[in-house]
């Protein structure tokens, strides 16, 4: 659904554009001053997709009295505009060509799930999935999660179905998942429904395991899920811990890794979770994290 939705987008874009080229040709405009005003205002149009966010969260910032460093606040702008203009300009669009198909990387090792967050699909790991080829970790396998904006709980039986699937492809008893925001409360709710003994290591990446103040800003069941204080997130920390205490259920040795400068997470703290190593970073975006290649390396430390 979200591939249709921004390849919609990006054809009514390209319309606008056609239509004002001709508008300004006809009142005389040289060809070199249209090119030039179109590439600026698509130019403008795609940062105000990381702007946007990136106001809102500095003024939270700014009221809570925790205002960043300017200089890793404007490194993660940057790293932000960049993560957003390939995601959503090529691989979520394209995610057949930017990525090909499953699995990549070294065969015969423990399986790697990477399972995206809200709004995204497996395009999201374009970059993260080569790094982690590259260091030696596979075979890698993706996944592209729907109803888009529907209940986390109802993702659930998907990711089991996918995950059994990559375990009778590959003969392994056990996968490892990385996940990245939404999509590591995905895999906590897997993992409550007693499916400890399927996943050997977790990694998640900016994910919201409080809540984010910020979520308020989406749409759909899964972003007021998201909301800091919510039911939905009440009742899993509940079920988690009804679970420890039954001593029947031990979760996968843990890797939380997410960023002071998360535009998106808010607080950055609410991505710490009880049972994980939990990481800070900072200099990156929300969705930077999965383009990050000190993040990228980290992970494929916890992995081996």
């Amino acid at each position: 659904m979200l591939q249709a939705i921004l390849l919609t987008f990006l054809l009514a874009e390209l319309t606008l554009y056609v239509w004002l080229a001709r508008f300004f040709s006809e009142r005389g405009m040289s060809a070199a001053t249209i090119v030039a005003n179109l590439l600026l205002l698509a130019l403008l149009w795609r940062l105000s997709h990381a702007l946007g966010s990136f106001t809102i969260a500095s003024a939270i910032r700014w009221r809570d009295s925790r205002s960043l460093p300017w200089g890793n606040s404007m490194a993660a702008l940057a790293n932000e505009f960049a993560a957003r203009f390939v995601c959503f300009n090529w691989s979520q669009p394209f995610p057949g060509f930017a990525l090909g198909a499953d699995p990549c990387g070294t065969a015969g090792g423990v399986p790697i799930l990477l399972v995206h967050g809200y709004a995204c699909n497996r395009g999201l790991w374009v970059t993260f999935r080569r790094t982690l080829a590259a260091g030696g970790l596979g075979p890698i396998y993706t996944i592209t999660l729907a109803p888009l904006f529907g209940g986390i709980d109802v993702l659930v039986p998907k990711l089991d179905a996918r995950v059994e699937a990559i375990c009778a492809e590959t003969g392994a008893a056990r996968v490892m998942i990385v996940a990245h925001s939404m999509g590591g409360l995905l895999v906590r709710a897997y993992l409550a429904q007693s499916r400890t003994a399927r996943v050997a290591k977790m990694v998640s990446l900016g994910s919201p395991h409080h809540g984010t103040r910020l979520a308020r800003m989406g749409i759909g069941i899964n972003a007021r899920q998201m909301r800091d204080q919510s039911d939905w997130l009440q009742a899993l920390a509940e079920l988690e811990a009804a679970n420890a205490a039954s001593e029947r259920w031990k979760p996968p040795a843990a890797l939380s890794i997410y960023t002071l400068n998360d535009d998106l997470v808010y607080p950055p703290e609410s991505s710490v979770l009880a049972w994980a190593e939990n990481v800070p970073v900072s200099a990156i975006g929300h969705m930077g994290l999965v383009f990050s290649e000190s993040v990228a390396r980290r992970v494929i430390q916890h992995l081996n």
